[in-house]
């Protein structure tokens, strides 16, 4: 064995990957993919789609909620798997989206496939495709040079011994900054999954925007526009007024009353300027009034006499609203702060000594960046009922989580994806001719090398190990159950070809024990 020294070379740690400079970044909304800058002689111009407002021009509902940019970005961040289902709006006292809009609505600010760029998948890649790989060859190392050290002695063995404890230790330090790495994604993880509701899935939505075509007391119409809107809004008259108070969160009855206070109030005055004991007694005019001043009259009776509730429902509402969309500032805020904070630790660590950059693989991850963002649209008028969360069965979903998985190469049963989720870089060690050991994980630059000369290291696994070992190297293996199995063993049946005997089929029925023959059947 060779002694020869080569120059030492120093690990930067595990540094985090910057995103593609084409890509917005995580949880940004306000960035559409047509807006990103392109490059080349004649870039392509991609107009901003324009939302179209009320065609009432004295309308005072603005476009756009001032609420829905900070929802997107509050809602565009994926905390856990199989969320979309278990969200719903929080309780408000305010009207709600359909159960179709809303989960449109999140469905769009969350990329295609969310479940793969979720915080969790994140974790748990880092967990199970590197960590608990990289995990034994501390110890593997430690036992299998003890076996070494049984039949080899010199020089040559102790400078192996020194290069493969360098190696164990870089090992060691590569997973306490994947534990503290996994450690911070988790408080990430679990905060933001509790800024979106936690275990209720509760979270605030932007209650609609409601003016007043007219006075409250004898309006023209109401104009209701919910978050993300198109167009007109949508428009309500006075029979509708019990119904656009309950939209707005206060008691119909109130509406209720006004109306029936102005129609009573109105046929008061009619009666009373009509009577022949009113018009003598006071003088009035015998030609009575008309309906119109009559309606001035009652209105004016119903303005002192409800001003001042009207004025309250009108300031409770405002609280209401205010409140709602405050909450949903902050939250945005504050997960916007966790995000800007998540890092992933790192540290100087040296190369061993006899590290050759010749057996490392130095280039850096790929990021698979998140695609089939947009900003939601409402199609339908606001609710008194509230979605009710997790309504989806069981065979729509596995339809809407298609793709996010499946058992195979670059992916695993749990659907593990692209990203940190399907394991990054190969790690493994493995054998052979002038080759050596080698580990590595995301976001690593390189692993340590072995030096001249192949250990008797078996690898992690078939797929990641190099050298004339790896074809010796197995797998993790499915195993079929004895009973409803992915396949049927060798003289367990007849083929599928063969004709049988519909007399013997086993058929599955209340007899749990399966088909006995009558003629063979010793208790008949």
């Amino acid at each position: 064995m060779s002694d020869s020294q080569f120059e030492s070379e120093s690990y930067g740690g595990l540094d985090s990957a910057a995103p593609s400079a084409a890509a917005p970044a995580f949880g940004d909304v306000t960035t559409q993919p047509g807006e990103v800058p392109q490059t080349g002689d004649d870039p392509i111009v991609c107009l901003p789609v324009e939302r179209m407002g009320c065609s009432n021009a004295e309308c005072g509902n603005p476009v756009e909620h001032p609420s829905e940019t900070p929802w997107q970005e509050l809602l565009s961040a994926v905390p856990v798997e199989d969320q979309l289902y278990r969200l719903k709006p929080r309780a408000s006292d305010m009207s709600y989206p359909t159960e179709e809009d809303f989960r449109a609505a999140v469905a769009a600010v969350r990329p295609e496939h969310a479940d793969e760029h979720s915080v969790a998948r994140l974790r748990t890649g880092w967990n199970d495709e590197v960590a608990e790989k990289l995990g034994p060859w501390s110890d593997r190392l430690r036992s299998q040079l003890t076996d070494l050290s049984e039949g080899w002695a010199g020089t040559d063995f102790e400078a192996f011994q020194e290069v493969c404890d360098q190696t164990r230790v870089l090992v060691d330090d590569v997973i306490e900054d994947i534990d503290a790495t996994v450690a911070g994604l988790q408080s990430t993880e679990e905060y933001i999954f509790s800024l979106q509701g936690g275990d209720s899935g509760e979270v605030p939505y932007p209650a609609p925007q409601f003016w007043i075509d007219g006075e409250w007391h004898s309006w023209v119409a109401v104009h209701v526009r919910p978050a993300w809107w198109h167009g007109d809004c949508i428009e309500y008259t006075c029979q509708d007024a019990e119904h656009v108070m309950a939209l707005a969160g206060a008691a119909p009855e109130v509406a209720t009353e006004i109306i029936e206070y102005i129609d009573d109030r109105v046929e008061h005055y009619i009666q009373y300027y009509e009577s022949p004991v009113n018009i003598e007694r006071d003088g009035l005019d015998p030609k009575g009034i008309t309906l119109d001043v009559a309606k001035e009259l009652a209105v004016a009776d119903a303005m002192e006499n409800f001003g001042g509730i009207v004025e309250q429902n009108w300031s409770e509402y405002d609280s209401r609203h205010s409140g709602i969309d405050e909450d949903i500032a902050q939250r945005s805020a504050d997960n916007d702060a966790e995000q800007q904070s998540m890092r992933t630790t790192q540290s100087d660590k040296p190369y061993p000594d006899s590290a050759d950059e010749a057996y490392m693989d130095l280039e850096s991850p790929s990021m698979e960046q998140p695609t089939g963002r947009s900003s939601p649209e409402t199609t339908q008028n606001p609710s008194l009922d509230p979605p009710s969360g997790d309504v989806q069965d069981d065979s729509s979903r596995e339809s809407d989580d298609s793709g996010a998985g499946s058992v195979g190469d670059g992916g695993s049963e749990d659907g593990a994806g692209g990203g940190l989720a399907s394991g990054g870089s190969g790690t493994g060690m493995g054998s052979g001719p002038g080759g050596g050991a080698s580990v590595a994980a995301p976001d690593a630059k390189s692993g340590p090398t072995g030096g001249p000369g192949g250990g008797s290291f078996p690898p992690v696994s078939s797929a990641a190990a190099t050298g004339a070992g790896a074809a010796a190297g197995t797998g993790n293996r499915g195993a079929s159950g004895m009973m409803g199995g992915g396949g049927r063993g060798a003289g367990n049946g007849p083929s599928d070809n063969a004709e049988r005997d519909p007399d013997v089929d086993l058929i599955e029925d209340e007899n749990i024990w399966g088909y006995v023959n009558e003629d063979e059947d010793p208790y008949a």
